[in-house]
């Protein structure tokens, strides 16, 4: 049997939320000495279930990890596993067995605003679509639309419905949710209750800022803006081990072609305000009942 379908696999899936913080927290969590991160960030795996579709060759999915043989943890990002139901989850399972679960939250709001934006930068949706207009199209979609992939840019408002997925994984992995606004705000104690959790040192951790490492900025020419995110998802196995070197490709790109991203305002719909407020409480309770690193603000106002 060839070595590589012998290969090691993660025992610990960053699954959720997009748009809540997942890229800086595996940023951080990767330098630590005893963690090995995958080859990039979001390897999409398992996603395929949650479509109905076919998962590719496991031999693929551990090369992703090759090198993380002696790392005590092992771990990937994909937020969209978040929303993969009970056929995600199922082949979660049956590969990996019961590895730890981290899930990031957010503002509903915020990230509601953040991931609208997020799909103009990345060409998905028009980038003059209004935010008003984006929340007519989003708010309708139920959790049907989750398995329909051309749904996917208009995820902002299903998507921040926390409580609809978090018991699911809950009931069958060890499960910890982290809020982005404590993460930002308490990085060292977010990181030394993480350590805690995943059994490692927290002394590694001393000292890290949480990078800005997935900002959405738009762009001035259309056909750059795609072929700089084309690069940029093949060369992210390189990226990631050097961010120095990222950091200043991205700020060169930005001076040619990005522009600032303005504020995504406008009023957000009362009836959708309503269902988050609703989730919101639903919520609170859930995470009375986890490990939760700490309840966030937004949940007790």
């Amino acid at each position: 049997m060839p070595a590589i379908a012998e290969g090691p696999l993660p025992n610990l899936l960053l699954a959720g939320f997009p748009k809540t913080g997942t890229t800086s927290l595996f940023a951080l969590l990767a330098r630590h000495p005893e963690i090995g991160g995958s080859r990039v960030k979001e390897t999409e795996y398992f996603l395929p279930a949650r479509y109905g579709e076919s998962m590719g060759p496991q031999s693929d999915y551990r090369g992703l990890f090759a090198g993380t043989e002696q790392s005590l943890v092992r771990m990937e990002a994909t937020p969209a596993y978040a929303y993969g139901g009970a056929p995600l989850l199922d082949a979660v399972e049956s590969l990996l067995g019961k590895p730890k679960v981290l899930f990031t939250i957010r503002e509903p709001i915020a990230r509601l605003r953040s991931y609208y934006r997020a799909q103009q930068a990345r060409l998905r949706i028009p980038v003059e679509m209004t935010l008003a207009e984006y929340v007519s199209l989003s708010a309708p979609l139920g959790r049907g639309a989750l398995s329909d992939r051309s749904q996917d840019p208009f995820l902002g408002v299903i998507g921040g419905m926390y409580s609809e997925f978090i018991p699911e994984w809950s009931n069958k992995f060890d499960v910890r949710v982290v809020a982005f606004e404590d993460l930002t705000s308490n990085t060292p104690e977010v990181l030394g209750a993480l350590a805690e959790w995943l059994g490692i040192d927290a002394a590694p951790f001393i000292g890290l800022e949480l990078p800005h490492d997935n900002p959405s900025v738009l762009y001035r020419r259309k056909r750059l803006q795609k072929a700089a995110l084309a690069i940029n998802s093949s060369l992210e196995p390189i990226l990631r081990k050097h961010p120095a070197i990222k950091t200043k490709a991205r700020a060169a790109y930005y001076r040619v072609n990005g522009r600032p991203m303005p504020k995504a305002d406008g009023d957000i719909d009362s009836e959708v305000l309503e269902r988050f407020k609703e989730a919101n409480t639903l919520l609170a309770k859930q995470l009375s009942e986890l490990s939760a690193y700490k309840i966030p603000p937004w949940l007790t106002e």
